[in-house]
């Protein structure tokens, strides 16, 4: 990141020195979310896991057990809670939890179970959903925001959805698990569900991921509302409790077995009507931000799976650094596409929107280039991508994370460069 001696040895030592604490720095960026977030009546919380792969050859770095207990890849363990406003754009992380795995003994995969299901949930890493969903809701407050936690299908367990119904919160959960209706019914959720009324057709734009490609798919709503008897604490526990739910089913309609979507979402909002269970569905949708965030994070120019710091906190304080950057280009992305016309001081300093006029002006030799003098979020961010490579022509599509951050880190040096010729100019 830096080839000046004197910059180097400046990371560094701020990243080592014990009286910077990683937590003050990551409270900084949470209520800086908070902040961000301020004129959002409802924002959508997306709580999601993952871990960062760390080199570790000597033994010598505060690492963990990454992966399949029986592996020997080290690193950290993270609990990212990622606010999202209502119009999908990117706001910014509102809580983060790392942790270290303990090293545990190698064992067959059943006993792991029976022994973990007999642990309290409080000390189970699942746990850590709803620490992070907590902590999130509590920042927003105080802005007096609303958050809608949106999870995956690894909160689909008992504790988490008792604890979820208690905090002052909306949520929308994806279900893993076809559970039995309370008595008297003797019907599973979605046997239930079949029999429900069809609440309309929607169409649908599912992402592209690494196994699939992007395309739109027509799905069948319906939703019903549910009462489950829940055992509670594992199948050990002798607490146990009713939890009362909509669940809303969306089934695409396809000939096509293989990779037909089939969505069965949890949520404590009522659902009555076609566009309430659009809403849910839409609102589960913004899941997918917080996965590219991670893409982002780890790969999208911040690459922060290559920091070489061994103390756990110097670790945390740099990838929180980063994670700010990542931030930074998913929120520049999207709000180049839903908001193209903001003008882009609300995302850029003047000396960086005057850097990239020049360099815009510059490109300009062959075919002579109209910069506007106010441009827009739409007109910088493209300018961006161009610094970091993207072809502005047809068939290429929007620009990327991966561009976005070569570009912005390219910018960084061009505004660095015009901020130290303005001092200069100062000073004679």
């Amino acid at each position: 990141m830096f080839d000046r001696d004197e910059e180097r040895a400046g990371a560094y030592d701020f990243l080592e020195n014990p009286a910077i604490k990683a937590d003050v720095i990551a409270t900084v960026l949470f209520e800086a979310t908070a902040e961000r977030a301020r004129e959002s009546k409802t924002v959508f919380v997306l709580v999601d896991g993952t871990s960062l792969t760390l080199t570790d050859e000597a033994g010598k770095r505060a690492l963990g057990r990454v992966g399949s207990p029986n592996r020997a890849a080290r690193g950290l363990q993270v609990m990212n809670a990622f606010a999202v406003a209502s119009d999908g754009v990117p706001l910014g992380l509102v809580d983060q939890i790392f942790w270290a795995r303990e090293d545990l003994e190698v064992m067959p995969k059943n006993k792991r179970t029976e022994r973990n299901q007999k642990r309290p949930f409080e000390e189970k890493e699942c746990a850590n959903f709803v620490r992070s969903a907590k902590n999130a809701i509590e920042r927003l407050s105080k802005v007096n925001v609303r958050a809608c936690i949106v999870i995956d299908r690894e909160a689909d367990n008992s504790d988490i959805l008792f604890a979820l119904g208690r905090l002052e919160c909306d949520f929308i959960v994806r279900s893993k698990y076809d559970r039995r209706v309370a008595a008297p019914s003797t019907l599973t959720l979605r046997d239930s569900l079949k029999s429900a009324p069809l609440l309309g057709r929607h169409d649908v734009e599912i992402g592209r991921t690494g196994r699939r490609s992007a395309r739109r798919a027509s799905v069948e709503l319906r939703s019903h509302r549910v009462e489950f008897d829940i055992r509670k604490g594992g199948t050990t526990s002798r607490e146990s409790g009713r939890l009362e739910l909509t669940a809303v089913s969306l089934m695409e309609v396809s000939s096509f077995e293989k990779d037909r979507l089939d969505w069965l979402l949890f949520t404590n909002l009522p659902v009555v009507s076609g566009p309430g269970a659009e809403s849910i569905v839409d609102a589960y949708r913004n899941r997918w931000r917080i996965e590219e965030f991670h893409r982002t994070w780890k790969q999208g120019g911040c690459n922060v799976e290559e920091a070489q710091l061994h103390s756990f906190e110097a670790l945390r304080k740099w990838t929180t650094i980063l994670a700010a950057v990542a931030t930074r280009i998913e929120r520049l992305k999207y709000r180049s596409r839903n908001t193209p016309d903001a003008p882009a001081s609300t995302e850029l300093s003047a000396d960086e929107i005057e850097m990239l006029k020049r360099d815009q002006r510059s490109r300009g030799v062959r075919k002579k280039r109209v910069v506007p003098s106010a441009p827009t979020i739409a007109d910088v961010t493209r300018w961006i991508a161009e610094l970091g490579g993207w072809i502005d022509q047809k068939g290429n599509g929007p620009p990327g994370s991966m561009t976005l951050g070569r570009g912005l880190e390219r910018l960084s040096h061009l505004a660095a460069a015009h901020q130290a010729r303005k001092s200069l100019k100062a000073r004679r």
